[in-house]
């Protein structure tokens, strides 16, 4: 028997539990009081044993079939079973026998919440707050269901409430910082947790909220503060070290961001996602050759980590070791045959090594997946007009341009495509494309296509459309 699960618990609940538990295996039965059968069915519903939650709940009821209290756990047991409708039929019932009691009521904004019902959640809670009990959750909870109806300014009123019913409540705390961040209330958000801070100087999570708000308006020193008074309160608060490297590295401080994240490795679950930012902050640095060494290094944790693989694929490339870029890229696509991202980087890789006829053959299986990736019909473009393939590159994009958000990166493609293919009128509705829907694209469209600056209708369109900008 595992005595850790005991740990938090007094001596009198061990036993209980262990009495009821050797009753089990022996097939015995014996009589427990009330209060000692909540006693065991609580335990089973903290330590989330649903097996013998199940059982504790279905003795307790043997023994006190009339007892509200027994029901009611069986509630909970539907709830953690996630069968709220009948958990919410049972405390219907239980609210006619017995409308104040609180615990019901909490239990109904509960299972409201969990059946999507936030507004009935809340009167519920509302209700269960009246007798002035655990009002720190009710609020925390009250707010939850404004937050889930991006009701931010109701939200951040009662998790304030919250926090001034129980300052240590860690959730209240992230997520108002959460709703201040929705609403882009930034000023107020420092303003806030500063004050926080002063009062409750060793709440390490108020800290780190106010650390989040300096580095929402870039205030990375300021930001760095306040995630080291974080880690002087708890040494082992994982996500503050990766806070902490985002601002070192925005400040281009790329190894001390990277010494951050190796002290966390001692703290951090997932010690190759550590890694895979290391390796991310090595290739900011423009050190590849270490950044793949913490790549693999992340793989070695988690072999199937295909984001690693993806970006391990990508600088073998960049160092144009393609043998090792293919070998990486494809244990990449192994993970998700059709991520249209692995696909077009292997194509791409397969480009670039000069196997074009490989880099075709991707590409033709990564097309039918490009509904919602933009990117690859813009590589795939990019492929075709380096092979001179300007009408293919033309289908190509017109089959992305319907429903794209990078209207002038298709634009100024079509427009190169066009002039090249000789379709003139074609050419002047994708350069005004370019330079009426994009205040830089004419910019974009001559670094671009530079030939189009020596085309005199092209210049004409651009001109006129500059003076029309002038009048305005």
């Amino acid at each position: 028997m595992n005595s850790d699960r005991f740990k938090n618990y007094q001596e009198d609940v061990k036993h209980l539990v262990l009495d009821f538990e050797s009753m089990e295996r022996h097939g015995d039965s014996r009589y427990f009081d009330v209060d000692q059968m909540e006693t065991i069915i609580d335990f089973y519903l903290d330590t989330a044993d649903g097996d013998m939650l199940e059982k504790s709940v279905r003795y307790g009821e043997s023994l006190f079939p009339a007892s509200n209290e027994i029901r009611l756990r069986r509630v909970h047991l539907l709830c953690f079973k996630e069968r709220y409708k009948e958990a919410l039929a049972l405390l219907n019932q239980l609210e006619e026998m017995e409308p104040d009691n609180t615990d019901v009521l909490y239990a109904l904004g509960v299972v409201h919440s969990a059946l999507d019902q936030p507004r009935k959640a809340i009167q519920c809670y509302l209700q269960a707050a009246q007798d002035g009990y655990e009002l720190g959750l009710i609020f925390s909870n009250i707010a939850d269901e404004y937050a889930v109806m991006s009701q931010f300014a109701q939200a951040r009123n009662y998790y304030r409430k919250a926090l001034k019913e129980n300052p240590n409540d860690e959730h209240a705390l992230y997520e108002l910082a959460n709703c201040y961040e929705d609403d882009g209330l930034n000023d107020r958000w420092i303003s806030f947790y500063d004050h926080f801070v002063k009062e409750h100087p060793y709440s390490k999570v108020a800290w780190f909220c106010l650390g989040e708000g300096y580095l929402s308006v870039q205030l990375y020193e300021k930001a760095i503060d306040a995630y080291q008074y974080a880690l002087a309160i708890d040494t082992t608060y994982y996500f503050a070290y990766l806070q902490l490297s985002v601002c070192y590295c925005a400040l281009g401080q790329y190894y001390k961001a990277s010494s951050i994240l190796q002290e966390s490795l001692d703290y951090a679950e997932d010690k190759a996602y550590v890694l895979f930012r290391i390796a991310d902050i090595m290739k900011q640095d423009n050190n590849l050759v270490v950044s793949n060494i913490y790549y693999l290094k992340a793989l070695k944790e988690d072999p199937c980590y295909a984001e690693a693989w993806h970006a391990l694929s990508l600088n073998y490339s960049m160092m144009q070791d393609y043998s090792a870029a293919i070998d990486a890229a494809k244990k990449a696509l192994k993970t998700d045959m059709e991520s249209p991202l692995y696909l077009t980087t292997l194509a791409l890789i397969y480009a670039d090594s000069g196997d074009t006829d490989n880099a075709s053959r991707i590409f033709d299986l990564a097309i039918p997946y490009y509904s919602d990736f933009e990117h690859g019909w813009i590589a795939y473009a990019d492929f075709l007009i380096s092979q001179g393939r300007y009408q293919e590159a033309i289908e190509a994009l017109s089959q992305g341009l319907p429903d794209c958000e990078m209207v002038t990166e298709f634009n100024k493609r079509l427009a190169l495509c066009y002039y090249h293919c000789g379709m003139r009128n074609m050419l002047y509705n994708a350069v005004r494309a370019c330079i009426y829907d994009d205040p830089n694209g004419e910019k974009l469209l001559l670094e671009y296509c530079p030939e189009l600056g020596d085309d005199l209708d092209v210049m004409n369109i651009i001109d006129s459309h500059r003076q029309e900008s002038l009048s305005n």
